[in-house]
């Protein structure tokens, strides 16, 4: 099954060029534009393994989201971007428990080969708790 991610970028070229190269690459890639929007998708229940979040959005920011995130679901990856990066904001980042903090402008390879490090964490860990759990015991 593919790994499912949201991106919640007011750009639409960004948006759009990030979601075609991770379809690209074998992702489920939705995108919105708004801290809103982005609320209602993920707490929906729609089950995203990763948000990529700008920080900066209409009306809201991309830290409110993941500190909203971070109270209701611990599980889900986060990669925050910034084109207006500062040390307060990516210590406030980490405090909240981002996974991943990336400055714009970046290299679309890069930012793919970091999409897929960070999933393919959840896989090892995913292997590692099956190699523990005994067999036909969940």
């Amino acid at each position: 099954m593919a790994k499912s991610i949201l991106i919640v970028e007011d750009q639409r070229l960004l948006a759009r060029t990030l979601s075609s190269a991770l379809r690209e690459a074998g992702y489920e890639a939705s995108t919105v534009r708004s801290a809103e929007q982005a609320e209602k998708r993920i707490f929906s229940g729609s089950g995203f393994d990763l948000v990529i979040l700008d920080n900066r959005l209409p009306k809201a920011d991309g830290l409110s989201v993941l500190q909203e995130l971070r109270k209701r679901e611990a599980e889900t990856k986060v990669i925050l971007m910034t084109a207006y990066d500062s040390s307060g904001v990516r210590e406030k980042a980490h405090s909240l428990g981002v996974d991943g903090y990336v400055k714009k402008p970046f290299d679309l390879g890069w930012m793919l080969s970091y999409v897929q490090e960070l999933l393919s964490e959840d896989c090892v860990e995913d292997e590692q708790a099956k190699a523990l759990t005994p067999q036909g015991r969940g």
